[in-house]
Protein backbone atom coordinates (compact mmCIF):
# COMPACT_ATOMS: atom_id res chain seq x y z
CA UNK A 1 0.00 0.00 0.00
CA UNK A 2 1.23 3.68 -0.72
CA UNK A 3 1.32 5.94 1.60
CA UNK A 4 0.28 9.53 0.45
CA UNK A 5 1.52 12.66 1.99
CA UNK A 6 -0.25 15.60 0.83
CA UNK A 7 2.00 18.90 0.96
CA UNK A 8 -0.36 22.05 0.67
CA UNK A 9 2.67 24.37 0.02
CA UNK A 10 3.21 22.43 -3.17
CA UNK A 11 -0.41 22.48 -4.27
CA UNK A 12 -0.71 26.51 -3.19
CA UNK A 13 2.02 27.28 -5.42
CA UNK A 14 0.86 25.11 -8.64
CA UNK A 15 -2.26 27.38 -8.01
CA UNK A 16 -0.30 30.40 -7.87
CA UNK A 17 1.74 29.62 -10.92
CA UNK A 18 -1.37 29.26 -13.09
CA UNK A 19 -3.13 32.34 -11.63
CA UNK A 20 0.33 34.11 -13.08
CA UNK A 21 -0.71 33.41 -16.55
CA UNK A 22 -4.45 32.97 -16.13
CA UNK A 23 -4.58 36.10 -14.06
CA UNK A 24 -7.94 35.64 -12.19
CA UNK A 25 -10.01 32.41 -12.27
CA UNK A 26 -12.63 30.89 -10.46
CA UNK A 27 -12.09 28.36 -7.89
CA UNK A 28 -13.89 25.60 -10.41
CA UNK A 29 -11.47 26.44 -12.61
CA UNK A 30 -8.77 26.01 -11.05
CA UNK A 31 -8.97 22.70 -9.41
CA UNK A 32 -9.99 21.34 -12.87
CA UNK A 33 -6.75 22.83 -14.49
CA UNK A 34 -5.12 21.24 -11.73
CA UNK A 35 -6.57 18.12 -11.75
CA UNK A 36 -5.91 18.16 -15.59
CA UNK A 37 -2.13 19.28 -14.87
CA UNK A 38 -1.89 16.06 -12.03
CA UNK A 39 -3.37 13.76 -14.73
CA UNK A 40 -1.09 14.71 -17.41
CA UNK A 41 1.67 14.64 -15.10
CA UNK A 42 0.93 11.30 -13.86
CA UNK A 43 0.56 9.94 -17.32
CA UNK A 44 4.16 11.36 -18.32
CA UNK A 45 6.22 10.91 -15.58
CA UNK A 46 4.71 8.33 -12.98
CA UNK A 47 3.72 11.22 -10.66
CA UNK A 48 1.22 13.64 -10.36
CA UNK A 49 2.12 16.81 -9.15
CA UNK A 50 0.42 17.68 -5.99
CA UNK A 51 0.15 13.83 -4.27
CA UNK A 52 -3.73 14.65 -3.77
CA UNK A 53 -6.61 12.70 -3.24
CA UNK A 54 -9.17 12.77 -5.83
CA UNK A 55 -12.98 12.63 -5.98
CA UNK A 56 -15.76 12.30 -8.34
CA UNK A 57 -18.08 14.66 -8.01
CA UNK A 58 -21.08 15.85 -10.36
CA UNK A 59 -19.06 18.46 -11.83
CA UNK A 60 -16.25 15.73 -12.61
CA UNK A 61 -12.89 14.47 -11.01
CA UNK A 62 -11.59 17.09 -8.37
CA UNK A 63 -8.31 17.12 -6.02
CA UNK A 64 -9.77 17.49 -2.38
CA UNK A 65 -6.69 18.90 -0.94
CA UNK A 66 -6.76 21.51 -3.64
CA UNK A 67 -10.36 22.26 -3.39
CA UNK A 68 -9.99 22.77 0.39
CA UNK A 69 -6.80 24.66 -0.06
CA UNK A 70 -8.86 27.27 -2.04
CA UNK A 71 -11.10 27.67 1.42
CA UNK A 72 -8.80 30.68 2.12
CA UNK A 73 -10.53 31.69 5.33
CA UNK A 74 -12.22 28.50 6.60
CA UNK A 75 -10.12 26.38 9.29
CA UNK A 76 -9.35 24.12 6.39
CA UNK A 77 -7.80 20.68 7.59
CA UNK A 78 -5.47 20.04 4.80
CA UNK A 79 -4.20 23.18 3.91
CA UNK A 80 -2.10 26.38 5.31
CA UNK A 81 -4.40 29.26 5.59
CA UNK A 82 -2.13 31.79 6.31
CA UNK A 83 0.70 30.75 3.39
CA UNK A 84 -2.21 30.42 1.19
CA UNK A 85 -3.32 34.02 1.81
CA UNK A 86 0.64 35.25 0.82
CA UNK A 87 0.24 33.53 -2.23
CA UNK A 88 -3.38 33.66 -3.16
CA UNK A 89 -5.76 36.81 -2.80
CA UNK A 90 -9.43 36.25 -2.66
CA UNK A 91 -11.28 39.03 -4.96
CA UNK A 92 -15.13 37.31 -5.22
CA UNK A 93 -16.35 34.26 -3.13
CA UNK A 94 -14.62 32.02 -5.00
CA UNK A 95 -12.58 33.94 -7.67
CA UNK A 96 -8.58 34.00 -6.89
CA UNK A 97 -5.69 36.22 -8.02
CA UNK A 98 -1.80 35.05 -7.51
CA UNK A 99 -0.88 37.53 -5.10
CA UNK A 100 2.82 37.06 -5.77
CA UNK A 101 4.07 37.16 -9.27
CA UNK A 102 7.61 35.94 -9.20
CA UNK A 103 7.50 32.58 -10.69
CA UNK A 104 11.34 32.18 -8.98
CA UNK A 105 9.66 31.89 -5.40
CA UNK A 106 8.05 29.09 -6.22
CA UNK A 107 10.51 26.16 -5.14
CA UNK A 108 8.18 23.51 -4.45
CA UNK A 109 7.68 23.24 -7.97
CA UNK A 110 9.71 20.91 -10.00
CA UNK A 111 10.91 21.56 -13.34
CA UNK A 112 8.49 18.68 -14.76
CA UNK A 113 5.75 20.31 -12.85
CA UNK A 114 6.33 23.79 -13.96
CA UNK A 115 6.51 21.85 -17.65
CA UNK A 116 3.27 20.58 -17.35
CA UNK A 117 2.03 23.71 -15.88
CA UNK A 118 3.20 25.64 -18.97
CA UNK A 119 1.18 23.01 -21.02
CA UNK A 120 -1.78 23.40 -19.27
CA UNK A 121 -2.33 27.03 -19.15
CA UNK A 122 -1.29 26.58 -23.10
CA UNK A 123 -4.37 24.26 -24.00
CA UNK A 124 -6.67 24.82 -21.47
CA UNK A 125 -5.67 28.20 -20.02
CA UNK A 126 -8.63 30.49 -22.18
CA UNK A 127 -11.48 27.48 -21.27
CA UNK A 128 -14.18 28.79 -18.98
CA UNK A 129 -15.34 26.63 -16.47
CA UNK A 130 -18.00 24.68 -17.69
CA UNK A 131 -15.97 23.56 -20.95
CA UNK A 132 -13.39 22.18 -18.28
CA UNK A 133 -16.35 20.67 -16.72
CA UNK A 134 -17.55 19.10 -19.90
CA UNK A 135 -14.05 17.68 -20.79
CA UNK A 136 -13.00 16.27 -17.48
CA UNK A 137 -16.62 14.25 -17.76
CA UNK A 138 -14.85 12.81 -20.50
CA UNK A 139 -12.18 10.75 -18.65
CA UNK A 140 -12.64 6.80 -17.67
CA UNK A 141 -12.18 7.86 -13.98
CA UNK A 142 -15.34 10.30 -13.96
CA UNK A 143 -17.56 8.74 -16.69
CA UNK A 144 -17.66 5.58 -14.60
CA UNK A 145 -19.38 6.84 -11.91
CA UNK A 146 -21.77 9.05 -13.95
CA UNK A 147 -24.87 7.11 -13.56
CA UNK A 148 -24.86 7.25 -9.64
CA UNK A 149 -23.45 11.49 -9.41
CA UNK A 150 -26.48 11.84 -11.64
CA UNK A 151 -28.67 10.18 -9.75
CA UNK A 152 -27.27 11.54 -6.42
CA UNK A 153 -25.82 15.19 -7.00
CA UNK A 154 -24.09 14.55 -3.19
CA UNK A 155 -22.27 11.78 -3.73
CA UNK A 156 -18.87 11.77 -3.70
CA UNK A 157 -16.78 8.95 -4.82
CA UNK A 158 -12.98 7.86 -4.58
CA UNK A 159 -10.98 8.36 -7.86
CA UNK A 160 -7.56 6.00 -6.74
CA UNK A 161 -4.90 7.61 -8.27
CA UNK A 162 -4.03 5.06 -10.74
CA UNK A 163 -7.37 5.33 -12.79
CA UNK A 164 -6.15 9.02 -14.00
CA UNK A 165 -4.18 6.88 -16.02
CA UNK A 166 -6.08 7.30 -19.09
CA UNK A 167 -6.74 9.23 -21.94
CA UNK A 168 -9.49 9.77 -24.55
CA UNK A 169 -9.65 9.60 -28.39
CA UNK A 170 -9.12 13.26 -28.85
CA UNK A 171 -6.43 13.70 -26.15
CA UNK A 172 -4.16 16.94 -26.56
CA UNK A 173 -1.43 14.79 -25.23
CA UNK A 174 0.06 12.53 -27.48
CA UNK A 175 1.01 9.22 -25.52
CA UNK A 176 2.08 6.23 -26.74
CA UNK A 177 0.77 2.80 -25.17
CA UNK A 178 3.96 2.24 -24.60
CA UNK A 179 5.23 5.80 -22.31
CA UNK A 180 1.72 5.17 -20.84
CA UNK A 181 2.69 1.41 -19.56
CA UNK A 182 6.19 2.72 -18.35
CA UNK A 183 4.65 5.56 -16.73
CA UNK A 184 2.34 3.14 -14.50
CA UNK A 185 4.71 0.80 -13.87
CA UNK A 186 6.65 3.77 -12.44
CA UNK A 187 3.34 4.89 -10.23
CA UNK A 188 3.45 1.51 -9.26
CA UNK A 189 7.04 1.33 -8.00
CA UNK A 190 7.34 -1.46 -10.01
CA UNK A 191 10.33 0.28 -11.78
CA UNK A 192 13.90 0.87 -9.69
Amino acid sequence: MRIVIIDSTKIVQALSYLLIFIQRAGKIKLVKLLYIADKYHLIQYGRTITNDEFWATKLGPVGYATSDVLNIEENDELGNPDYTSLMLKKVDKYVFESINNNKDDLDALSESDIEVLDIVIDKFGNMDKLCLIDYCHRYREWNQYKEILENNPNKKVKIYTRELLSIIGDEPFKISKNHMEMSKKIFMGMVN
